[in-house]
């Protein structure tokens, strides 16, 4: 029609002609708009900001779009466990077979990264000129994801919600978008609930961490910062496997024993330990060892806490954990992997596929416009506002089944900003309610 044919004859806009149009409503090519538009008065410094982020946008299609075909990219970097980076890699790859978003086919590339860290951005160049990618999404990393998050700011990629335990997010920074900070958050709530605690008021208690790699060693950091307003003394110690007993010397009934381990090496500790743990108040990391991970006797439970950024949803946790579940067997994928880490895969997969379908819909309408990559993660901002506590309702169309109160906003790139405090309701029970009110620090 004649106004579509005038949008995309006409000049390119320019600040001053930007200007007109928000406050006359007249376009580069000197027509006056008939639409139903109103118009804005706005002061230089908001037109600056509105004309620096158009001028962001690109006018052709992101690379990595194909007529029939979008390509993607997960990474995986060499500090993960084989069974991570398969819990990861397996989901996507079955989700990728069969999506098909934004009016094409998916088609998953793997990265896979080596050697030392310094390496890895020039790793990640040279796949990206081998094959471009529209977006990476999901992927599996531990302590050291700063490489991928500098490569993505580099090449204006999205990256949506990669599993990660410490994510590297700086101001500024737009185009990774992460479930949560990881372990430094959880390490900020537990300074925010041991902190008030009486015996670190008064100074009686220690807090004795033990870590085991780079993820818990960047949480006893944080936990240790996060103390340093306290009475509370602070001691910090390696986890070898070869002499696990020296890093349970000494510990009194005193103190607080805190565990940055995965699961085989907390089983490790157990069973050293099989008359109960020498301290009476033991925090693991949620994140690091989930609780379906972790086998602890009844002597342990009465004073294990979990320190975890994941909500207990009651009805909806089971309608999306039975969905998830179901999909793991319908594409021969239950019994293996981790199940958190397959949850945070799929509902990656899930909320890019809602995105890109939204997009579509709107390709329909506006066939000129290219897919954008600005665009695509404009759109996981509200879909992802969408699980703002979902803990108060029941979503029965919901896919993700661990976080309870995720949501972001313009510029905001972590969904998760808090955490519970866990622990068992019995020492025979495999159930966990929450010690108090969910913790924002």
């Amino acid at each position: 029609n004649d106004a579509w044919e005038r949008i995309v004859t006409r000049p390119a806009y320019d600040r001053q002609s930007l200007d007109r149009l928000l406050r006359q409503g007249i376009d580069p090519g000197g027509k006056r708009l008939t639409g139903p538009m109103p118009f804005y008065n706005l002061d230089g410094r908001a037109l600056d900001a509105l004309s620096a982020y158009l001028e962001q946008l690109s006018s052709v299609p992101a690379a990595g779009v194909e007529p029939e075909v979008l390509h993607l990219a997960t990474v995986v970097t060499p500090d993960v466990k084989p069974v991570q980076a398969d819990s990861v890699v397996g989901v996507l790859r079955v989700w990728s077979d069969s999506a098909r978003a934004s009016g094409k086919q998916w088609r998953l590339h793997v990265w896979e990264l080596s050697g030392p860290a310094e390496t890895w951005l020039a790793q990640l160049q040279g796949y990206y000129r081998q094959q471009p990618v529209f977006a990476l999404l999901s992927g599996a990393g531990a302590a050291n994801w700063a490489p991928v998050h500098e490569f993505c700011e580099q090449r204006r990629l999205a990256c949506v919600l990669p599993s990660v335990e410490v994510a590297p997010v700086t101001e500024g920074d737009w185009y990774s978008m992460y479930y949560s900070p990881g372990v430094d958050l959880e390490a900020r709530i537990l300074a925010r609930y041991v902190g008030d605690s009486d015996a670190v008021k008064d100074g009686s208690a220690r807090i004795v961490q033990l870590y085991s790699n780079a993820s818990g060693r960047h949480a006893a950091a944080a936990l240790a910062s996060g103390l340093r307003s306290t009475s509370a003394s602070v001691a910090v110690r390696r986890f070898r496997v070869t002499s696990p007993g020296l890093a349970l010397q000494d510990i009194t009934p005193n103190d607080i024993l805190v565990l940055w381990l995965r699961p085989d090496e907390i089983e490790q500790l157990v069973a050293m330990a099989s008359q109960g743990p020498p301290a009476p108040t033991v925090f693991l990391s949620a994140l690091l060892a989930a609780p379906e991970d972790v086998s602890l006797p009844a002597v342990w439970k009465q004073s294990v806490h979990f320190v975890s950024l994941f909500d207990d949803l009651g009805l909806h946790a089971e309608i999306a954990r039975l969905r998830l579940e179901r999909w793991l067997e319908l594409n021969g994928l239950a019994g293996s992997g981790i199940r958190r880490l397959q949850a945070d895969a799929y509902a990656a997969a899930y909320l890019l596929s809602e995105a890109l379908g939204g997009i579509r819909k709107e390709e329909v309408r506006r066939p000129a416009v290219p897919l954008s990559r600005e665009h695509l993660l404009e759109v996981l901002e509200k879909l992802v506002d969408k699980y703002d506590d979902l803990t108060t309702q029941v979503d029965t169309d919901s896919h993700i089944a661990y976080y309870g109160r995720m949501s972001l906003g313009p510029r905001q790139r972590v969904a998760v900003r808090g955490g519970s405090i866990l622990r068992y309701i019995s020492p025979e029970s495999g159930k966990l309610t929450a010690v108090g009110k969910r913790i924002v620090p």
